[in-house]
């Protein structure tokens, strides 16, 4: 979520009240958005906005490959040292 922003006050009311979608169609036109960023913004900010203790520590979304082939590498790596220093 980019810090620097503002939000108008429809897109506020909309994340209060659990209207995401209306609120991602605005700060669409407002922002000039593409769906996706909006979306994640939008999502951020009704974080923010609870009082979310994850907003703080949250990371960037990794798409599905990628995250599942990093989890491989490091299974391997792992299985790796063990059977080096381990395994009889």
């Amino acid at each position: 979520m980019d810090t620097q922003r503002t939000y108008s006050d429809e897109v506020l009311a909309a994340v209060d009240s659990g209207r995401k979608i209306e609120a991602i169609k605005r700060l669409r036109e407002e922002a000039g958005l593409g769906l996706k960023e909006a979306k994640h913004e939008i999502d951020a900010l009704a974080r923010k906005r609870r009082g979310d203790p994850l907003v703080a520590a949250s990371m960037p979304e990794e798409g599905g490959a990628g995250g599942v082939a990093k989890l491989v590498l490091l299974i391997v790596a792992i299985l790796a040292i063990y059977f080096y220093f381990f395994a009889p």
